[in-house]
């Protein structure tokens, strides 16, 4: 089984969390993408912000690791190592972004919104946990 590892950033602002729906995709999920070999984690979620939302990152702490298999393709394994990331400028999706979503905690508690199911049981849960949202 193919395994893949993806870094998340977690942009919260607002008390509200970033979270992105991909074209042809009806589900929301954290901003981030697949680690290109060679490449800190910090420099890929640097270069992932920049093209799917067209922030700056400033910096990023590392939150939690998940592993499991990947929503989209369940014949792999998806390793996320998630980060809290501050940023700058203004959220611009991309060509391979449909639209974002300044996600509430009211948003969550309502389910207005599908999402990658390892976001919705586990990594917002872990978040309100850890008092970061």
């Amino acid at each position: 089984m193919e395994t893949v590892t993806r870094i998340a950033g977690i942009i919260i602002k607002d008390g509200k969390l970033l979270l992105l729906l991909g074209k042809n995709h009806k589900e929301l999920w954290t901003p981030g993408g697949r680690i290109e070999p060679g490449e800190t984690d910090e420099e890929c979620l640097k270069r992932e912000l920049k093209e799917e939302t067209g922030v700056n990152l400033l910096s990023c702490k590392f939150f939690k690791e998940y592993s499991g298999k990947s929503f989209y393709h369940p014949e792999r394994t998806t390793i996320e190592r998630v980060y809290i990331a501050e940023v700058e400028g203004q959220v611009k999706p991309d060509a391979e972004i449909k639209d974002f979503v300044w996600f509430s905690k009211e948003d969550f508690e309502n389910k207005k919104y599908p999402m990658i199911t390892s976001t919705q049981e586990a990594l917002i849960p872990d978040l309100i946990m850890a008092k970061i949202w």
